[in-house]
């Protein structure tokens, strides 16, 4: 099932429900991204499959002013417990040259940025070359979205790249071909094409009087506000008038 025929078919029902409905097609893209999102995560916690299980074998590693290594995620990954979404990274056997399959099949272990002081305190966890470990941080700089994994026990190892395996999710913002197959199993595409049908009736739905466009039609009335020359008390004198 690709995006075009879904997305379309949402907004086809949208019109006919809603002959002045005016949802552009990059909304209902959006949505359908979302609901999608939602899906997969849902199918994934309850089979646990590896359906969603993305891999990639040369994944650059860089380092920061401060000499620490990293990887930038190469796509969007499921935002699972204690990082479920990142299945496993490892040493790329045909670039490191290190020490050979055995060494390429060492796994990274994931940390969290508050628990790597710990790490370096006893002896059987420090992160080395031979146990390394990885933790993720997820910030806004210079308004650019950026989702790292930092690398620790590289710090006396030249590593070029690392394989990595994720669980992943869309990216609304990389949806560039409509005719591209829709990541999600035919027996959800129904479920996924009612949740943003029912999202699109609700907003339709919603009076008009409730939504703000921002523009100020209201006028001033002097009905609205209290005259206090009026209300205050008369003399007599005022009163025979």
């Amino acid at each position: 099932m690709t995006y075009r025929y879904v997305a379309y078919d949402i907004q086809k029902n949208l019109y006919a429900s809603y002959d002045d409905a005016d949802f552009t097609i990059n909304q209902v893209l959006y949505w359908v991204a979302v609901f999608a999102n939602k899906l997969r995560l849902q199918h994934q916690l309850a089979t646990n499959s590896d359906l969603f299980t993305s891999t990639f074998s040369s994944v650059k590693v860089y380092e920061d002013s401060k000499s620490r290594k990293y990887i930038d995620l190469p796509v969007q990954v499921m935002d699972l417990p204690n990082n479920g979404g990142i299945i496993y990274i490892t040493y790329n056997e045909e670039t490191c040259g290190c020490a050979g399959p055995a060494f390429a099949q060492v796994w990274f272990q994931g940390t969290s940025v508050g628990s790597v002081q710990n790490l370096y305190m006893d002896e059987y966890t420090t992160p080395s070359s031979k146990n390394p470990y990885f933790y993720r941080v997820g910030h806004r700089a210079d308004s650019v979205d950026v989702n790292r994994l930092y690398l620790l026990g590289l710090e006396c190892v030249k590593v070029e790249d690392v394989e990595i395996a994720v669980k992943s999710s869309i990216d609304p913002r990389q949806i560039c071909d409509l005719d591209a197959e829709l990541p999600l199993p035919d027996a959800l595409v129904q479920d996924l094409i009612t949740a943003v049908l029912q999202l699109g009736k609700f907003i339709m739905m919603v009076p008009e009087e409730t939504t703000n466009d921002g523009a100020d039609t209201t006028e001033p009335s002097t009905a609205m506000y209290a005259n206090r020359a009026a209300n205050l008390p008369q003399s007599n004198q005022q009163q025979q008038q």
